[in-house]
């Protein structure tokens, strides 16, 4: 049953999956990090330097930096991951690109954690900001 629920997710989740499989190469050697919510959790040793971690469907990407940090794994695992099921298909559009571009083009000073993307990962996640 869970291997078919993993398939499920997986192809609810093409679009933003096929990303992270594209990505993968980019960011270097992959150092496993956790596996829960039907995600898999991976440091990348290039990872983004203005970044923490990025969730794409059934991945979870992190800076080296942050691949143990309790908050930045729940935030990614416990948070994203679930938007991204629930939106399915429709996840990069309505999180994933907002989420990116307000990580880019955030106003210096401002709380990169206000933006409704982060908001709600937190929520997801239980974490209080």
């Amino acid at each position: 049953m869970r291997k078919l629920l993993f398939i499920l997710l997986f192809l609810w989740q093409l679009p933003q999956n096929l990303v992270a499989l594209l990505v993968m190469p980019f960011l270097g050697r992959l150092t496993f990090v956790d596996y829960r919510h039907y995600c898999f959790g991976f440091a990348g040793k290039r990872f983004p330097k203005n970044a923490s971690g990025i969730s794409l469907g059934s991945f979870a990407f992190f800076h080296p930096d942050y691949a143990h940090d309790a908050h930045t794994i729940r935030h990614e695992m416990d948070g994203h991951t679930v938007d991204s099921k629930l939106f399915g298909p429709l996840y990069l559009l309505i999180i994933g690109i907002p989420s990116i571009l307000h990580l880019i083009f955030k106003k210096k000073g401002s709380n990169y954690y206000d933006f409704y993307t982060e908001r709600r990962a937190n929520r997801h996640a239980g974490l209080e900001r």
